[in-house]
């Protein structure tokens, strides 16, 4: 089958498009999926780079945002036939799970990421559990359900489920113009709340605004922590950063008292200094988390069918320019999702 591969860690030119990658088998509970699409995440680059402490067998197939069409069932699977679209949730979950879990699943010990610890979506065939699944309609196409699954997921655990947020509360974002950040602006706004976000580049701004943040300023050339200190005096009710080190401390700052700091990324990476003192004094609340559990997905994706949350998609490239497609994402000249086609 054609696949893009990783023979070894390094930058965009270390992606091997291919066409005789052995095409995977399903097991008993598996449906093999001829994919449609993939969507790319941060994560993406990380693993290309080499994720800190963990080590990957090679050839490795990255990409976690699977959609696509189911072409094979297992022989335990009777909730799906062939020819059904679908979306699929990311977490590959393990067979023994721990009760306590039951509503968050994600957090037993044993979970597997697609493109990670697994084969990803750069492909043109992967094998996924078909608890995975979720039924996308007609209308709905490929590009845009792969846009959702890890960006959307992330927003909707870190905006509807760790924060009640409320109308009137303030949220904070950086990167306003990037995938997660799109999705978690929306979803802010939906609960009413007052939006603000930053932009490497003024021409974003535009583009920000349009997804529904309120104040839009450069984290470049504005001061930030003054700039939202004008709208809000006491700080910002909850704040998503997935930047790392080089923005922690002026997060951790515009916090308000019993504020919430969500972390989902290492961009910038993977330790920074944290004041102790201030963070029991001002009963600050600090979350790291990766995705979701399932009923947030299908919440998510109720938000989607019911055109209350859209996709925005900057660019689509064909599998073979998979690594066209990485330099673009770390050029930053984006906004929305990158979608790539897996014909």
């Amino acid at each position: 089958m054609k696949a893009v591969i990783i023979e070894e860690h390094g930058s965009a030119d270390v992606l091997k498009y291919i066409e005789d990658f052995p095409k995977p088998k399903v097991g008993e509970k598996e449906v093999l999926l001829k994919i449609g699409a993939t969507s790319l995440n941060r994560i993406d680059t990380v693993v290309r780079k080499g994720y800190p402490g963990l080590n990957i067998p090679k050839p490795h197939i990255i990409g976690g945002d699977i959609s696509g069409t189911v072409a094979e069932l297992g022989s335990k699977v009777d909730n799906f036939v062939i020819g059904d679209r679908v979306v699929v949730y990311p977490v590959y979950l393990p067979n023994e799970r721990d009760e306590k879990y039951v509503d968050n699943e994600h957090l037993n010990d044993g979970w597997q990421f697609f493109g990670m610890q697994r084969h990803g979506a750069y492909a043109e065939y992967i094998s996924v559990p078909s608890e995975n699944l979720f039924r996308i309609s007609d209308d709905v196409s490929f590009e845009t359900a792969a846009s959702l699954p890890i960006a959307g997921l992330t927003a909707y655990h870190a905006v509807n489920s760790l924060y009640n947020l409320k109308p009137g509360d303030v949220f904070f974002i950086w990167g306003g113009a990037g995938g997660l950040a799109s999705y978690a602006i929306q979803l802010a706004k939906l609960k009413g709340a007052i939006v603000i976000s930053t932009v490497g580049k003024d021409e974003k701004k535009s583009k920000v605004l349009e997804y529904g943040a309120d104040y839009v300023f450069n984290h470049y050339t504005d001061d930030i922590v003054n700039e939202v200190r004008k709208i809000s005096p006491k700080g910002v009710n909850l704040l998503i950063d997935y930047v790392g080190p080089a923005t922690f401390e002026k997060s951790f700052t515009i916090l308000r008292k019993n504020g919430h700091l969500v972390f989902c990324g290492i961009l910038t990476g993977t330790e920074t200094n944290l004041s102790i003192h201030q963070t029991y004094f001002r009963h600050l609340n600090i979350h790291g988390i990766y995705l979701g559990s399932k009923q947030e997905f299908s919440e998510f994706l109720e938000l989607v069918n019911t055109k209350k949350i859209k996709s925005n998609i900057h660019q689509v490239f064909d599998l073979k320019y998979a690594a066209d497609a990485h330099r673009l994402l770390e050029s930053g000249e984006y906004s929305g999702k990158i979608v790539i086609k897996v014909d």
